[in-house]
């Protein structure tokens, strides 16, 4: 059991000092329910860890650290939990590294990323960066290309097979073992070839995503729209977004996706100062609103604001919403964002929702 190198200084940074026997039964917990996350799991850490309102239970979060210590305080002791449940998130994610398939890393990074806006200024910000980092990593390491080798058997292996084929002919006695080493020999091209095709099939899908981001930059209209981005005003952010996410297939999208935003943002013709989140919801059309948000994950809409801002203004209309929105989304609706920042937070919300919507398919 290696202790994160900082995991005293996470406890220092909300003034709480714990002793070394103390920080090791801790991470001993933090090792455990990182171990056993499922998504609802992992959605509720991040609430803990935003000191965000409890939607599922957390009971099994403090019974993994009552285990290792009885009298482990559960309440009227939320900046500790803050930092286990941080500690797990950073856990969950930086041990991406050897997981083929990081779901549970994805979704940890992501749900915390989309979070960000409706969570308060944090003494934990430290730990909230090193989460995102290890997330970007993953996503760098998800869309690096593998090659593959064409080469399913060496110039000895088929050297070998061909003179074991040719020993049969005069001499049938030895077929059996001949037919069993031929046997293994092709066998072996085959799991080659299998690995082989596999790394193909990855390569080509993160060209295709590319390829399909690079038409849709270039193109500079909107997908959802049929309409110049130059044509659009305050819509274009949450457009965007969601429309960047949706040619996202591999992990969290390239880096640039920043990038990419901000170039069809700054093609449109909405303002580029600050607006209130409700300006930019409200200028979305009641068709959009409404097909965007049939069927989303509503679990998890509290850690995706700006898509519950948008469910709401898909019932009520553009004038009744906020009211309602304000009392359950734990933001205010003249939040002030600008159009860069509105457009990264929906792409990062829309990645959330598909994440957890294909997990539950």
């Amino acid at each position: 059991m290696d202790l994160h190198k900082n995991f005293a200084e996470w406890y220092r940074l909300v003034r709480i000092e714990s002793k070394g026997d103390v920080l090791k039964s801790r991470w001993a917990g933090v090792e455990e329910w990182s171990a056993s996350l499922s998504d609802d799991a992992v959605l509720e850490t991040v609430r803990i860890f935003q000191g965000l309102p409890a939607v599922t239970s957390r009971e099994a979060f403090l019974a993994a650290f009552r285990k290792h210590d009885p009298a482990f305080l559960q309440r009227n002791n939320e900046l500790e939990h803050q930092v286990l449940a941080g500690a797990a998130l950073v856990h969950v994610v930086n041990g991406a590294e050897a997981d083929d398939e990081p779901h549970m890393p994805l979704l940890a990074g992501v749900a915390l990323a989309a979070s960000r806006l409706r969570a308060a200024v944090s003494p934990l910000e430290e730990m909230s960066q090193e989460v995102l980092s290890a997330l970007q990593e993953l996503a760098r390491r998800q869309r690096a290309r593998k090659g593959f080798d064409s080469i399913l058997l060496s110039a000895e292996e088929e050297e070998t097979l061909s003179q074991t084929i040719a020993a049969v002919q005069p001499d049938p006695t030895n077929l059996k073992q001949s037919f069993v080493t031929a046997f293994q020999t092709v066998l072996t091209a085959v799991q080659r070839s299998e690995s082989a095709l596999a790394d193909a099939a990855h390569d080509l899908r993160c060209a295709d995503e590319e390829t399909n981001i690079l038409w849709w930059l270039e193109g500079g209209c909107s997908r959802d729209l049929h309409k110049p981005w130059s044509a659009l005003k305050d819509e274009a952010p949450i457009t965007a977004g969601w429309e960047l996410s949706d040619l996202t297939d591999v992990a969290l999208g390239p880096r640039e996706v920043g990038a990419f935003l901000d170039r069809v943002v700054a093609s449109a013709k909405g303002k580029s100062k600050d607006q209130a989140l409700s300006v930019y919801v409200n200028a979305v059309s009641d068709e959009w609103a409404k097909t965007r948000t049939t069927d989303l994950p509503e679990h998890a809409l509290d850690l995706a604001p700006l898509t519950h801002a948008l469910l709401q203004r898909a019932k009520s209309g553009t004038t009744s919403w906020q009211q309602y929105f304000e009392k359950t989304g734990g933001i205010a609706a003249t939040k002030s964002l600008s159009p860069e920042a509105a457009a990264k937070q929906a792409y990062m919300e829309a990645v959330l929702l598909r994440t957890l919507a294909a997990a539950d398919e």
